[in-house]
């Protein structure tokens, strides 16, 4: 995911909204309704949640997608979800990343191995580290990077 500090606050809301049994798959920065926010794929779900706090929010369980599209045009995906109550769309995302976000959407729809660690534990880890003093402010964001570039 191509982040910065500002996303943290993202991150850590997202955590909370997270069942026990979820695993995060891919999560990236990507617009829904005209309003920016952390598009996320889970072992179970593909999640909107918007940067504002009365902003757009969808959640569609994995057994509820008919199809998932995706395309990259000028450096930015565009990710589409279809369900039996319609489409949901969500653009400006960095690079190729919707594209990916499709294609482990659609394998573990398949059944396919899940990763065995959760990128939001991880950071989890990481930010008590830091926090502890355990690892320095520069080397807690150097290890945070390697994680979105995981995800």
């Amino acid at each position: 995911m191509a982040s910065d500090q500002r996303s943290d606050i993202y991150v850590v809301r997202l955590e909370s909204s997270l069942t026990d049994s979820e695993t995060v798959l891919r999560m990236m920065d990507g617009r829904h309704a005209r309003v920016m926010g952390l598009l996320v794929l889970t072992s179970e779900r593909i999640h909107f949640r918007s940067r504002r706090r009365t902003g757009p929010t969808f959640s569609v369980p994995l057994e509820e997608v008919l199809a998932i599209e995706a395309y990259t045009r000028r450096g930015t995906s565009t990710v589409r979800v279809i369900t039996p109550y319609g489409s949901l769309t969500v653009d400006q995302i960095l690079g190729r990343q919707g594209e990916m976000l499709a294609d482990d959407a659609r394998a573990t729809i398949r059944g396919e191995p899940l990763p065995e660690q959760d990128p939001l534990r991880l950071l989890a880890e990481l930010r008590a580290l830091r926090d502890s003093g355990a690892i320095s402010a520069a080397e807690f964001e150097i290890r945070k990077s390697a994680i979105w570039r995981d995800i």
